[in-house]
């Protein structure tokens, strides 16, 4: 069996939370260290880098790859899968560096694999304590890891991701990517007793319920051109029984857009509709705005080498002009050229508990040869 057929199936089955990813940190450095790479690990966190000299602060091109997973839903152990296919990344993190040693030495000392934790922008009370005890400082791997200046070395960035096209076998490549922020809406009322006495309570799920739908006849008012995607939850406290009037319930959602003016104008539209609702019924709204991530910008001299390298390698070459999807990768694309090829071999079901590898050859094997061919390109 195929040496990284064998690894993506490993990888598979050891899925982990954002900042926790310890058994596939060891799987995949142990994988590098056995090809005598020498690897830097991150303080505190999982992840590392991996360089064939030891060197570490002067390779002008950084191979990217994340490693967390995510809930499964419904599990009653709150166990975890790669429905994002980040396996999938390492996979040819380290398949291409496997390539590289074997085929390209020279070229291998130009380039730094960087393994790094919690893309996900999920498990937000897990963050918060890791934040209180100073293991982070920020809610994400890449912006953690821009922060603490592993990007200020690379002249290029390269990361990769399964994409959703149903071809066997394909490159592509997208331009842009929605940025988001994240917004917290905290209802409270008054509790009363839901039979006997409701007029004597203040009820915050119907402010929730209300904002839900005002949330809803926004959406019209929203710039086809700018993408604006807004998905919010309801979320009532885990002890709230039928007879009682909620007096406390959250609403969470993420405002994304093609730029940052555009969702700042969507967040103070949902912040002033929040308000108006909350006041409607009575009750009270805190409203609380985290840091998402930027929006992805595609360099696109590294872009039109994909397509380059697709036509020679005759391979299909798909040109995504814009995802709404996000990733912490936006964040360095506004710092260093960066580009994001997407690979083939799954079925598309992202997030979902779907997702699976459909083509293992496609999925584990096809990445690295291509990423070989692409990196000789970069380099010249």
């Amino acid at each position: 069996m195929n040496e990284l057929i064998s690894l993506g199936r490993l990888l598979w089955d050891n899925p982990e939370p954002g900042f926790f990813e310890v058994n596939s940190h060891n799987i995949l450095s142990r994988k590098f260290k056995e090809l005598g790479f020498v690897t830097r690990e991150f303080e505190n966190i999982p992840g590392f880098i991996a360089t064939i000299d030891g060197i570490f602060q002067t390779k002008p091109i950084a191979l990217i790859s994340d490693m967390d997973a995510l809930p499964l839903p419904g599990d009653p152990n709150n166990k975890y899968i790669h429905s994002c296919g980040h396996h999938v990344q390492m996979t040819a993190l380290y398949g291409t560096a496997l390539l590289l040693k074997n085929k390209d030495p020279e070229l291998l000392k130009k380039i730094s694999f960087i393994a790094i934790p919690a893309e996900e922008y999920i498990d937000f009370d897990k963050r918060e304590q890791l934040i209180k005890i100073k293991s982070i400082s920020l809610m994400s791997g890449k912006l953690e890891l821009i922060k603490r200046g592993i990007f200020s070395s690379p002249k290029i960035v390269i990361s990769t991701h399964s994409a959703p096209f149903k071809s066997k076998i394909f490159i592509s490549s997208v331009l842009n990517m929605a940025g988001f922020e994240v917004m917290q809406f905290s209802f409270r009322g008054k509790a009363s007793h839901g039979g006997a006495a409701p007029h004597l309570g203040i009820n915050a799920q119907n402010a929730a319920s209300l904002f839900l739908q005002a949330c809803a006849f926004l959406r019209e008012s929203f710039d086809e051109e700018k993408h604006i995607r807004i998905h919010p939850i309801l979320k009532l406290d885990s002890n709230q029984s039928v007879n009682l009037i909620p007096e406390h319930v959250a609403v969470e959602t993420y405002v994304r857009g093609a730029d940052i003016e555009a969702v700042g104008k969507v967040v103070e539209q949902l912040s002033n509709a929040a308000e108006g609702c909350a006041r409607a019924i009575g009750a009270e709204v805190e409203i609380t705005i985290t840091q998402g991530y930027k929006p992805f910008i595609a360099d696109l001299t590294l872009h039109k080498l994909i397509k380059q390298t697709a036509d020679n390698m005759n391979v299909e070459f798909i040109e995504e002009q814009y995802s709404s999807a996000s990733s912490d990768v936006g964040d360095i694309s506004q710092i260093k050229p960066t580009v994001m090829l997407g690979l083939p071999g799954v079925n598309g079901k992202f997030h979902n508990p779907d997702f699976r590898v459909t083509d293992e050859e496609a999925a584990y094997i096809f990445p690295s040869q291509f990423l070989f061919e692409y990196l000789k390109r970069v380099a010249e």
